[in-house]
């Protein structure tokens, strides 16, 4: 009992009447004539116009541009960061005492 498919085997021809390079993939990986390592290949080769890969993208509407966004993000962090610093008096240790 063979399991994989002769690899020396001659190829066949491929009578196929195709209007596009995905049809012709298609056709190749749906036939049952041809030899399964052709039919492999002609998924793998359409697998990525059959089922997209998901990506995430961002829009940011007009105004200040990206460079500008990110500098006041900058600016707006490096101010809370030099903020007022909060004073801890002892009725606030007792009560961070349980904690």
């Amino acid at each position: 009992m063979q399991l994989l498919p002769d690899l020396n085997e001659p190829d066949a021809p491929l009578p196929i009447d195709a209007g596009s390079s995905l049809e012709f993939l298609r056709a190749v990986y749906s036939d049952p004539g041809q030899p399964m390592t052709r039919r492999m290949r002609a998924a793998i080769a359409a697998l990525p116009f059959e089922h997209p890969k998901l990506a995430v993208t961002a829009t940011i509407d007009g105004g200040p541009g990206f460079a500008a966004r990110l500098e006041a993000a900058i600016a707006k962090t490096a101010e809370m960061r030099a903020g007022p610093a909060i004073e801890l008096s002892a009725s606030n240790e007792e009560s961070l005492e349980h904690l």
